[in-house]
């Protein structure tokens, strides 16, 4: 996708953050060329470094600026190359059905395919080996919360810290198990669609989570009231004469506005 300046310049200076919603750091700088189009953008991590990454690993969403992992980016594109492949194999066996191509022509671009097929495959074994690296990585960050979990529950029951702190810390590592478990499902999901991904029967297969960017969490509705009726009484100026009238309380004396009317002016 084409990202001009107009569209991520906007953003300088904001957080950026990961397609788990994680912050990255700020986005200090683009790179252009003379269409006015981004090929990479900048980052400055929170302790100063600034790394760039190509403009393919960015995803707009949402109007926010999305960074996704490497191994995103490869299983997205892995994913795209094999629907394209299987799109014309298929439609190559309907000419050749039809008569609408000779054997040699279709000899010679099946063969084409399959060596393209056979690229697809190398890069799926590679990638499948950077997945169980970052499976270790995570497996270990999941292990190292939940012992920090662990022991912070046993200060806790010593009275070595208190309440308030006790919860502010649970919060956070809770908060960061609930990443790092949903990353690791998602590397699961896409492990899984890469072993599945040259098989036969490919109409059976859904595109797994972690090949599309996660939306942010919606915000808190509040819920309904049942409407309040509010009267508002006429009262007499005691500057202006009034004309006479009905000082009865009837139905022309008392304004009745309900709140869902008002909602709807």
């Amino acid at each position: 996708m084409t990202l001009t300046v107009e569209q991520v310049g906007k953003y300088l200076g904001k957080t950026i953050e990961d397609a788990m919603g994680r912050p990255l750091g700020k986005l200090v700088g683009l790179t252009t060329d003379v269409k006015d189009e981004v090929k990479a953008i900048q980052i400055a991590r929170n302790d100063g470094e600034v790394i760039e990454h190509p403009i393919d690993f960015v995803k707009m969403t949402n109007e926010h600026v999305i960074l996704l992992q490497a191994w995103r980016v490869e299983a997205e594109e892995l994913k795209r190359e094999n629907d394209i492949v299987r799109k014309r194999r298929r439609a190559l066996d309907l000419l050749l059905n039809d008569g609408d191509i000779n054997q040699p022509e279709y000899n010679a671009l099946r063969t084409s395919y399959e060596d393209f097929t056979k690229g697809m495959q190398a890069k799926r074994d590679t990638l499948l080996d950077n997945l169980q690296e970052v499976e270790k990585r995570l497996d270990q960050q999941i292990a190292d919360l939940e012992s920090a979990l662990t022991n912070d529950k046993m200060l806790y029951s010593t009275t070595e810290i208190d309440e308030q702190t006790y919860k502010t810390v649970t919060e956070s590592i809770l908060s960061y198990l609930e990443i790092a478990r949903k990353e690791r499902k998602d590397i699961a999901n896409t492990r899984e669609y890469l072993i599945e991904i040259d098989s036969p029967d490919n109409t059976k297969i859904v595109m797994p989570l972690s090949l599309q960017v996660r939306q942010p969490p919606p915000q808190p509705t509040v819920p309904e009231t049942k409407p309040q009726e509010i009267a508002v009484s006429e009262t007499k100026p005691s500057t202006v004469t009034q004309p006479q009238v009905n000082t009865k309380p009837n139905s022309s004396d008392v304004v009745v506005i309900r709140m869902n009317e008002l909602a709807q002016a």
